[in-house]
């Protein structure tokens, strides 16, 4: 607005030295008149070296708002995360071709509360479990457990055969079994789930005959519901698994 008003003002200047040109012009004051155009020469070099040096305001940066705060919510899945990539980082660095997934449901529960935590391994030299080490929600290392370790075989001098007592049958943890199994035929799955889609239908039996051994299809309903699909539920001759609400 300032430079607007000058700029006027200028105008106005110029318009009355003219006009007073004109008069002396018509007058023949020809002295006054060359003085005047002399005046009229300075003043346009004066106003041209002025408008160039005139200083121009820089304009104003907008402000940058600034971020909402970070929820506790969003704090805690971002720490779980991380985790996450730490412990693959880790196994992977020990372990090139090994594979894990958690061996508890509820570790993003216990990773909050400070509870134990451990994952199941494949293809890890021989390990099949190994303890997540946290310290306030912060990754420390792995533990194996020393019982898992491979061993080789040790070289007994020959001793006359012995009876041994007869030993409890050892359970069998299938958690790894049906991770395996999952992932395996997960593309299959999917695939399956469009054609029953298509046909809109909500649901698909899996038969008994392309699953593994019937102790282990209650965690692969568990692996399931873990890969999105709405529930699975084992029955007597295979796995009924539901894709949608009905």
């Amino acid at each position: 607005m300032k430079c607007k008003r000058k700029m006027q003002k200028r105008r106005d200047v110029l318009t009355v030295i003219g006009m007073m040109i004109l008069l002396a012009f018509i007058l023949r004051m020809w002295p006054i008149l060359l003085l005047m155009l002399i005046g009229v020469f300075f003043y346009a070099l004066w106003m041209l070296f002025h408008m160039d040096a005139a200083p121009q305001q820089p304009a104003q940066a907008p402000l940058l708002a600034l971020p909402p705060p970070a929820s506790e919510e969003s704090v805690l899945n971002t720490a779980f995360s991380v985790l996450q990539r730490r412990i693959t980082e880790q196994v992977l660095l020990r372990y090139p071709n090994a594979r894990w997934v958690w061996g508890v449901a509820d570790a993003r529960d216990r990773f909050v509360h400070g509870g134990e935590l451990s994952i199941l391994l494949n293809r890890a030299g021989g390990y099949r479990r190994a303890v997540v080490q946290v310290n306030n929600l912060q990754f420390c290392g792995l533990q194996y457990p020393t019982a898992e370790q491979p061993q080789q075989p040790a070289s007994e001098p020959e001793t006359e055969p012995s009876e041994e007592p007869e030993q409890e049958p050892e359970t069998v943890d299938y958690g790894l079994l049906a991770f395996e199994w999952v992932e395996a035929n997960l593309q299959a799955l999917n695939a399956q789930c469009n054609e029953v889609i298509g046909s809109g239908k909500d649901s698909f039996r899996i038969p008994a005959s392309q699953l593994p051994h019937g102790d282990s299809w209650p965690p692969i309903c568990k692996e399931l519901l873990r890969n999105g699909f709405f529930a699975a539920e084992p029955l007597a001759d295979g796995i009924q698994v539901q894709i949608k609400v009905k």
